[in-house]
């Protein structure tokens, strides 16, 4: 029987197969899971590993003879939590999870402090299955939730451990876990196909606890998870809405976590109206040609002329979001994107990195759901622009976000520029406050309202104008 052999941050492993088999499926089987962020379609050209020296896609690839496969390795997410990292370590202490689609959060807390000791982040290994929820539901209906359970559950403990050995901490009594609907279904092991078919009715959303041991997470007392509002907008959104500052009495505030969904919430008067808007993994990199996280090699930053910036300070390798952002709003601006959203021909930034019409279409339709959220849920609650206070921003890169940008393109109003408010991880600090105050997320939970947009006319209308860029 032919046997390949995969070589993995200096180790060799082998496996032998019988007949022709796809690379991918052979490589689940030895535990060693490559970032398939189209769910395996072949169309995102993201899992890339190297086939007896030649460069090939691990979804499209089928193993029939012996072969030598060297897998990449992976790169941190340069991911910024907004949380100071003040606090000692006391005799009162607890964990505080962000369970998101693409990054892992987790804090080290001082309750007696109230303060954040240490936080650590990872990517979340489960984007080996897809990049987006969907595509998750979509292979927990198929395979169930076993595996999608086990490369979390695996990954939080060694990052548990790791925290742990840094400050010479055995356990702690309690941790405490925020995530959207979908990831909390899957870190307990529950099956969320029901997620993915109308009417998306979700398993559990209220608040749940269980013991540490048997999630297999053996150094932690008791697991709490916060409650959530709908399928698609999760605790990690109470948690948001927990941490932001409530507007003032006659007032309105927004929030939008900038991802794959968008989830937006207008809040103020005790009523909180919600909408997910699919804006597919844009943000993420996943549905642009040299899209990527925002790790070592990403364009960040982009300016007029040409210049740009490279996290880390290498040779460029790919886009990330905020530098998606700049470099759309520096063409509109200059005119080799017109208003439409028409490119005649691919921007090269480097010889490795281009920006194609393609994925200028792809932002186009992600910003134009994140905008028209926000338009119609003000249409909804008959409030105005003047009645906003702020717009809070959440997401991995809403600090670094370029906002005259980003308003320029048509992503955020421009009537509210001037009141936006970055707030990074809202969901781990927002966890990370339940934890110390133990503030009412239940009620925020049980107040707020979900809007359909799916079934939103105004919502259809208001995507198709806001395709266009506003130059």
């Amino acid at each position: 029987m032919p046997i390949l052999t995969v070589i993995q941050k200096g180790k060799r492993e082998k496996i032998e197969f019988e007949g022709a088999r796809p690379l991918s499926e052979l490589l689940d089987g030895l535990g060693v899971h490559v970032d398939k962020p189209c769910g395996g379609r072949g169309v995102c050209g993201k899992c890339t590993v190297f086939v007896n020296g030649k460069r090939e896609l691990a979804c499209r690839y089928v193993a029939h003879e012996d072969a030598e496969v060297l897998i990449p390795e992976g790169r941190d997410i340069l991911s910024v939590t907004g949380g100071e990292e003040n606090g000692t370590v006391t005799d009162n202490m607890c964990l505080c999870l962000d369970i998101g689609t693409t990054t892992l959060a987790l804090s080290l807390v001082s309750l007696d402090e109230k303060k954040i000791i240490k936080t650590k982040t990872a990517p979340n290994p489960q984007r080996s299955f897809g990049a987006d929820v969907i595509s998750r539901i979509e292979y927990c209906s198929k395979h169930g939730p076993a595996e999608l359970r086990r490369v979390l559950m695996e990954k939080l403990d060694s990052m548990i451990h790791g925290l742990f050995a840094e400050f010479g901490i055995s356990s702690v009594p309690e941790m405490y876990v925020a995530g959207n609907t979908t990831m909390l279904h899957l870190f307990y092991g529950v099956d969320c196909s029901s997620l993915g078919v109308s009417p998306y009715t979700p398993v559990f959303l209220e608040e749940r606890s269980a013991e540490g041991a048997s999630l297999g997470l053996g150094c932690v007392g008791t697991v709490l998870t916060l409650p959530g509002i709908s399928a698609y907008v999760g605790a990690d959104i109470v948690a948001g809405l927990g941490y932001v500052n409530a507007p003032a009495s006659g007032k309105y505030s927004i929030l939008i976590d900038l991802g794959t969904n968008a989830e937006t919430v207008l809040f103020g008067e005790g009523t909180y109206l919600c909408a997910t808007a699919a804006a597919g993994p844009c943000f993420e990199g996943a549905n642009i040609s040299c899209g990527m996280s925002a790790t070592a090699g990403a364009v960040c930053a982009y300016k007029k002329g040409g210049a740009y910036s490279v996290i880390g300070d290498v040779e460029p390798e790919g886009i990330c979001a905020t530098g998606l952002i700049d470099i759309i709003s520096e063409l509109v601006r200059s005119g080799d994107v017109e208003d439409s959203g028409f490119m005649e021909e691919d921007l090269c930034i480097s010889e490795e990195v281009r920006l194609t019409p393609g994925d200028i279409r792809e932002f186009q339709l992600a910003k134009s759901a994140v905008r028209s959220a926000v338009e119609c849920l003000l249409l909804r609650g008959k409030v105005s622009y003047d009645d906003i206070e702020a717009l809070y921003v959440a997401g991995g890169f809403s600090a670094a976000m370029n906002v005259e940008n980003a308003a320029y393109l048509g992503l955020i109003p421009r009537e509210l520029a001037d009141r936006v408010v970055p707030v990074n991880n809202s969901s781990l600090l927002g966890t990370v406050k339940f934890a110390c105050e133990k503030n009412d997320l239940a009620s925020i939970a049980y107040a707020a309202r979900f809007i359909d947009l799916g079934a939103d006319n105004a919502f259809s209308e208001l995507f198709f104008e806001n395709m266009s860029f506003e130059g």
